[in-house]
């Protein structure tokens, strides 16, 4: 039997659990190795592949050796992307050093639509030994996975860049709105304020943080001694990168925005609720918090700053400045 009919079946008994659409495997570099459910083309598997690629490679980045999957929430789908987690057996971890894949958990991963009532988290735990069958299957086959060489002319080259645009055609503008670069002294207090009531009422919170466009914090608190402000700030840009690229791939795969990121590791969990123009981060610790209990507790505060970043964006001088006219003036004084 051929290594991906052998896959196929693997990921067909996935797609038969209750609420599951469809699955696609893909590496690392966002190649797509084989996929079950329903697909409209090879360039959308193509385009799903290397979004959620790229959000698995960020989560790698902010969570590189406790991340168990990624789940992104919307109002009509959730998606799974979960590293395929090494089996457990000698001769197969020297195949693995034979073929000089030092980290395997990252070298491919799975992404699961799902309809928006099902609990993705079961899913997974249902599918784990389904994943490290697939895994093994990988490993022994002894293929690298590297994607074909192939020559794209410019036509085509055109068509996979248009299959990315997800956005409306519009003029290109230099100019900066004044909201993504400060909030108003009262609105950054009552921000503060909130963030203080997370981290009474959440012990074991790490951090949280509101980033604005561009990926600037607008305010934070940092609990965790091992995280500094300057660490924080990347966090905060990654976050903001990892939220964008997760909107990306839902309306890709059902026209939808994505309402919250869920990142599930060893020891923590770090939610991504969107705002708007923003997001809302927190990192939380598992030893005393059950997921059940933060997910009920998180939208309240989560409603309370989607209220101030919307009076914000409200009362902010809605006047742009032109970087170009800017720059003249500054020149002729």
């Amino acid at each position: 039997m051929h290594l991906k009919d052998k896959i196929g079946i693997h990921l067909d008994q996935i797609k038969q659990l209750k609420g599951v659409e469809n699955a696609v495997l893909t590496q690392r570099d966002g190649n797509p190795i084989q996929s079950t459910g329903v697909w409209f083309s090879k360039d959308e598997i193509f385009n799903v592949s290397s979004a959620t690629s790229a959000i698995f490679n960020v989560g790698i980045h902010l969570h590189p050796k406790d991340l168990k999957y990624i789940l992104i929430e919307g109002k009509k789908a959730k998606i799974l992307i979960a590293p395929l987690n090494s089996p457990l057996h000698t001769s197969l971890n020297k195949i693995l050093e034979m073929q000089g894949i030092l980290d395997s958990n990252h070298e491919f991963f799975i992404a699961i639509t799902a309809q928006p009532n099902i609990n993705l988290g079961g899913i997974f735990l249902q599918t784990n030994e389904c994943l490290k069958k697939i895994k093994t299957t990988l490993i022994t086959s002894g293929e690298s996975f590297k994607p074909p060489l192939i020559q794209f002319n410019n036509q085509k080259i055109q068509n996979i860049i248009e299959g990315f645009n997800i956005k409306e055609t519009e003029d290109f503008d230099l100019r900066v709105s004044s909201f993504s670069l400060s909030f108003s002294e009262a609105i950054s207090l009552e921000l503060r304020k909130v963030l203080k009531n997370i981290s009474i009422t959440i012990p074991d919170l790490n951090y949280a943080f509101i980033t604005i466009e561009g990926g600037f914090i607008a305010s934070k608190i940092l609990k965790n001694t091992d995280i500094d402000s300057d660490k924080l700030d990347k966090i905060s840009a990654m976050s903001y990168s990892l939220f964008q690229t997760a909107n990306r791939c839902a309306w890709l795969l059902k026209k939808m925005q994505a309402d919250r990121i869920l990142l599930d590791c060893q020891n923590s969990f770090q939610f991504i609720d969107g705002l708007g123009k923003a997001i809302f981060s927190t990192e939380i610790g598992k030893l005393r918090q059950k997921l059940g209990l933060i997910r009920l507790i998180l939208p309240q505060f989560s409603k309370k700053i989607d209220s101030l970043v919307k009076e914000a964006s409200e009362i902010q001088d809605h006047r742009s400045f032109d970087i170009k006219r800017m720059l003249g003036e500054l020149v002729i004084k």
